[in-house]
């Protein structure tokens, strides 16, 4: 299996690419300064997400598109270099509170450190109104832990959890690639069982 990483040098791909390469996966790691990224047997590209021509040339013969970050207006180029390749499958980290979905107690401190109920201008809206196989992941706040477990909460349902780890968001990730879970035209939160109805994460 082909899986193209956009974004490759964050957090979160330090503890995905690690995990899928245990999968015996082809490994495509895209981003501005993706030659320096420290890992082996994978294909890396240096380029510009936001660069329509650079992208496509990364996507050729991809099975999975894995984007590391929320930005709509970038979305919305990876998923016209997807129509140009024909990859139908893309997997987004992002945000809580795009459908100003977090309930009480958390809701006031998100809402707080947020700016607002809810979250304007995500790589949501261009996935859902696209022809796409996407996975749209609301993700709680972050940590670094060992945790790997989560609680995953369909589009409809109310936002509970204050916390998840970055490698529960990386195991959901490819317990969706390796078919353990099968989240398509779906937007799910993420979180740590246990955290919810807290009023914060526990770090803050």
């Amino acid at each position: 299996m082909n899986i193209l990483i956009i974004g490759a040098g964050g957090q979160i791909p330090e503890v995905l690419i690690p995990a899928l390469q245990e999968q015996e996966v082809n490994l495509t790691l895209f981003g501005r300064n993706a030659e320096r990224l420290p890992y082996t047997n994978v294909t890396k590209i240096s380029g510009d997400a936001s660069n329509l021509s650079e992208l496509a040339a990364a996507m050729q013969n991809q099975e999975i598109v894995y984007m590391n970050f929320d930005n709509k207006k970038i979305t919305e180029v990876v998923i016209e270099a997807m129509h140009k390749t024909g990859v139908k499958r893309i997997i987004q980290a992002g945000v809580l509170s795009v459908y100003g979905e977090v309930a009480e107690p958390f809701a006031a401190w998100n809402s707080r450190m947020m700016g607002g109920t809810i979250a304007h201008n995500r790589g949501v809206e261009a996935l859902e109104a696209s022809d796409l196989d996407y996975t749209y992941m609301r993700m709680t706040w972050l940590y670094d832990g060992k945790r790997s477990d989560y609680v995953a909460s369909p589009k409809g349902e109310p936002f509970l959890g204050a916390q998840i780890t970055r490698r529960a968001i990386a195991q959901f990730v490819v317990d969706n690639i390796t078919g353990k879970r099968n989240d398509r035209r779906a937007s799910i939160g993420l979180w740590e069982p246990g955290s919810e109805n807290k009023a914060k994460p526990d770090f803050y």
